[in-house]
């Protein structure tokens, strides 16, 4: 990873979007109409999927295991990419609190104001696995099997099956942080200077890039990374 980004699509395509995730080769965003697209990444071309408008109350979006997987108001829905078909995952309601969430070997994982860690499997059933540890959390993202999370700007990992958890890094090293996305062996991360990191499981950040203080928005795909700033989609290789 050099931190060199170019431009994909044209300029202002993305300015309507409000969030967006890289899923089996393709970014899936959605617009604030509640529009769903589908783009490739190799030209920006994007295309609609599903009915327009069917995500107009969007908090969180996250890929997993071919579906695509939002939180709504207080509710889940689960969507099947290849229709835009979506249906209400669970019984309803118990998300509205919800900070963030992240899907990891077929299980949703999410966090609460209180500290709650909850997990929710591809039916929609939910099961709270600790109840206020995470206090202060305001992110969350997975790494190599492990749950990573910011509590008042300090980084921690969890193992999920154990929730045996470690400190990674200072206290408030990671206080500026405005968005982590994690992938296999690295996160990365932006701060609000507009500083690209990758970050390590030990902690150790290494500086990619200082012109990502526009960035609203970010994702992976293809071991690339992909943000949103000023209306345009950008990659980073």
């Amino acid at each position: 990873m050099t931190g060199k980004w170019e431009l994909v699509g044209k300029e202002g395509d993305w300015k309507r979007t409000v969030d967006m995730v890289g899923m089996d080769g393709f970014i899936w965003s959605v617009e604030a109409n509640g529009s769903l697209y589908k783009t490739d990444p190799a030209t920006g071309n994007y295309t609609e999927v599903g009915e327009k408008g069917s995500f107009q109350r969007l908090k969180l979006i996250e890929g997993m295991d071919h579906m695509l997987w939002t939180v709504e108001g207080d509710t889940l829905y689960k969507t099947d990419t290849a229709t835009g078909k979506w249906e209400r995952s669970g019984e309803g309601g118990g998300w509205a609190r919800t900070i963030d969430m992240v899907g990891m070997n077929g299980i949703l994982y999410s966090v609460e104001p209180d500290g709650s860690l909850w997990k929710t499997d591809k039916s929609g059933n939910d099961t709270l696995i600790d109840k206020g540890g995470f206090k202060g959390v305001t992110h969350l993202t997975a790494m190599g099997g492990k749950l990573y999370t910011i509590e008042n700007g300090t980084l921690y990992q969890t193992d999920p099956s154990t929730l045996k958890w470690e400190q990674v890094g200072g206290d408030g090293d990671f206080a500026n942080i405005s968005a982590m996305e994690g992938t296999d062996t690295f996160i990365w991360m932006i701060d609000k200077a507009g500083n690209l990191y990758r970050v390590d499981k030990t902690g150790a950040k290494t500086k990619l890039g200082d012109s990502y203080g526009e960035t609203t928005i970010l994702t992976t795909l293809n071991g690339k990374l992909w943000t949103v700033e000023g209306g345009n989609l950008y990659k980073t290789s």
